[in-house]
């Protein structure tokens, strides 16, 4: 924006040096309001990337409209073109229009806007540009996202003008059909013919390129949100904290596609609405002089631009009316988008543990909370039909009556003869445009109250995700140093302050294989996610071994849907292990019927037995010969005598790996040499420390 400011600045001095030194002839508001431009571009500096961007679009078209008025009025321009041109008056309007943006970034809403839109302007991340006939080329998508935004614009202010030509023909047509004047009749035809095929065109291409937009766009920002969710174990530490941002699922999916169609499309379409009134206000301004009558006694010749104020008292008539009635839509859009995903969620979560719910003939209480979830969504959907109706009545009335008010409000002025139908139709075609663009908030008042409940939940998830990933006070401090596991007064917690349970002292050698138990509910568990680094609840001091490989398996392993191979190699990349290890490793886990079919892919969570999923696990971990691997009762599935066997083959396979359970079973003893016991104290806390490992077998 400097450059800009100071090209605007140096334009306003020189016109100003110019005027007093008689090179010009212009009034003075001309070099003052580039002036003001020149400030407005240096204040918006501050403001959000988005913000500049279109300030700064105005401010260079203010200094082309100048030139080009100053090329004008020094005679270089043909006077043909002198209807077609900016006037002093288009020089006011740009300035009007900047600061009118710069006061827009004040408002929360905007703010609210402009802090998710503005990332995809600033980042660096490099992207490709591909062009008819085998050409691409790579650049920082930032470079791209500006270039797509500002000719998205230029062919907004391409369309404006076709439109404003139509309406200037618009009157030379009709008056050719009132004096029956075929031989201009034809030639307008052919005009006609000429700008509607170039305003067609632009028409395809600007749809075409707010799609290829709106999708680079949103290709972009899933990615970012996805990561900022799955960063450090924030999607993991957000379920903890009870976050606000409910379904993230729908958030990243469905939230961040409404916002960026919405966005581009509705900047789109408010920015060509202010060039149309830009555009036609002048025109009807210009024509209010034209119709020369009294109503009520009133000589509306004597109020300048009295069509223009006509249309300004509708529109702000029915905008603030608008929002008195639909204004309730925006908590109804934000609420019924959740009680959406909550539903959807409810009939997944069937899908995934049919096998249960048949067994416990859970079919019923099933299909009562999916009836009360799907209620929530009837209920809310009638409080929407509610209100929509109520402001589709006002919003219908106002545009059907908007039709019909210009020719009664001039029809006197025609019946009198004071015009012809052309400049009647005209007018009308103007007044239209310019109530029609001053409307925009009453028309699509509905879709800004769906639009602010999306920037609302899409601004709870982003707020939640930094929640998350920020690190508590009490949060436990995790280090990556030596060679062993040191827990120096550990004190986990729940989320809601309540200790759970203590580890004063406690220190695990690498190669050791080391037992926990305790009673059920006693925190092992938790234990162990605070050693893993996802547990942020709680305070002391966890030192795990520097640079060595950590495994976690817990009681109910994870498969993503894919095929086998992928399934059991997670999260390693495809093509880290060959199928030659992976099928000896499910051998070794008695899992070798399943060596067949690496290649088929399905939700294996759904299609294998618990123990099944727990040997598939085991199998990962044999790949994956981490040097140290902690099993959180990962094999309580699986009877004594193949649980046996599964950690015979985890200690002849992976000798040099450090192994921590979490078991129950008194024969654990025999595969680990030392045991971490947690007992309750008087205080009612749970406090890990060393205990005789064979007291648990004769236990």
């Amino acid at each position: 924006m400097l450059p800009i400011a100071l090209a605007a600045g140096s334009a306003g001095l020189a016109l100003a040096v110019a005027r007093i030194v008689g090179w010009v002839d212009l009034p003075p508001y001309v070099f003052i309001l580039t002036l003001v431009a020149a400030a407005v571009a240096w204040l918006s500096r501050p403001t959000s990337t988005l913000i500049r961007a279109i300030i700064g679009f105005l401010v260079v078209w203010h200094l082309v409209s100048l030139a080009i008025l100053l090329a004008n009025e020094a005679g270089l321009i043909s006077e043909a073109l002198g209807p077609y041109l900016p006037t002093r008056a288009s020089i006011l309007l740009s300035v009007i229009f900047a600061l009118g943006v710069y006061g827009l970034s004040f408002v929360g809403t905007i703010r609210q806007i402009t802090n998710l839109a503005d990332p995809f302007f600033e980042t660096r991340d490099v992207g490709t540009i591909e062009l008819p006939f085998g050409i691409a080329f790579r650049l920082q998508e930032r470079y791209i996202a500006h270039a797509l935004l500002y000719l998205l614009l230029v062919i907004n202010i391409a369309q404006v003008l076709a439109t404003v030509l139509l309406n200037q023909w618009n009157n030379r047509f009709y008056t050719a059909l009132q004096q029956r004047a075929e031989a201009t009749f034809w030639v307008e035809l052919q005009y006609f013919t000429i700008v509607a095929f170039l305003w067609v065109i632009l028409a395809v291409y600007e749809l075409y390129l707010t799609q290829f937009t709106q999708m680079r766009w949103r290709r972009w920002m899933t990615a970012k949100l996805t990561g900022h969710w799955l960063d450090d174990g924030g999607h993991y530490r957000m379920r903890l904290q009870g976050s606000q941002a409910d379904n993230p699922d729908q958030r990243i999916a469905e939230d961040v596609r409404l916002f960026t169609d919405n966005t581009l499309g509705l900047m789109i379409r408010f920015f060509s609405a202010i060039l149309s009134l830009y555009a036609f206000v002048l025109i009807l301004w210009g024509l209010s002089a034209s119709f020369k009558y009294n109503v009520l006694g009133i000589d509306l010749e004597s109020i300048p631009g009295y069509l223009v104020y006509a249309a300004l008292f509708v529109a702000i008539f029915g905008t603030v009316c608008a929002h008195l009635i639909g204004r309730k839509l925006i908590g109804i859009n934000f609420l019924r988008q959740r009680y959406e995903a909550d539903f959807r969620y409810a009939l997944v979560r069937v899908r995934e543990n049919d096998e249960q719910i048949a067994l416990l003939k859970g079919e019923n209480a099933e299909a009562q909370g999916l009836t009360r979830r799907f209620g929530n969504v009837v209920s809310n959907w009638f409080d929407y039909m509610k209100y929509t109706k109520r402001l589709t009545w006002f919003t219908t009335f106002v545009n059907q009556a908007s039709v019909i008010f210009p020719f009664i409000l001039l029809a006197p002025a025609y019946f009198s003869g004071a015009v012809q139908l052309g400049a009647l139709t005209q007018t009308a075609g103007a007044f239209g445009r310019v109530e029609s663009a001053l409307l925009i908030f009453t028309n699509l008042y509905a879709s800004l109250a769906d639009y602010k409940s999306v920037i609302d939940r899409l601004t709870g998830f982003e707020k939640s995700a930094d929640g998350a990933r920020a690190k508590p006070a009490t949060a436990i401090d995790t280090v990556r140093d030596g060679d062993r596991l040191q827990l120096a007064n550990l004190a986990v917690t729940l989320p809601d302050g309540q200790q759970l349970v203590s580890a004063p002292d406690l220190t695990v050698n690498a190669g050791e294989r080391v037992l926990v138990t305790g009673p059920s509910g006693s925190g092992k568990s938790t234990l162990f996610r605070a050693i893993a680094g996802i547990w942020p609840h709680g305070s002391g001091t966890v030192v795990s071994p520097a640079g060595a490989d950590i495994m976690l398996l817990p009681q109910r392993p994870y498969f993503p849907v894919a095929t086998l191979r992928d399934a059991v190699t997670y999260p390693a990349e495809r093509g880290a292990y060959t199928d030659a290890a992976i099928v000896e490793a499910l051998e070794a886990m008695n899992l070798a019927a399943l060596a067949t079919r690496l290649d088929e892919e399905a939700a294996w969570h759904q299609i294998l037995s618990g123990g099944e999923q727990q040997r598939l696990a085991l199998a990962r971990a044999l790949l994956c010969k981490p040097d140290w691997l902690f099993l959180d009762e990962a094999t309580a599935a699986i009877d004594e005598t193949g649980e046996a066997a599964l950690y015979k083959a985890l200690c002849d396979r992976l000798p040099n790996s450090t192994i921590v359970s979490i078991g129950h079973r008194s024969t654990l003893v025999n595969f680990h040499d030392r045991r971490i016991h947690l007992v309750k104290d008087a205080t009612g806390l749970h406090v890990a420390g060393d205990a005789p490992l064979m007291a648990l077998a004769k236990a």
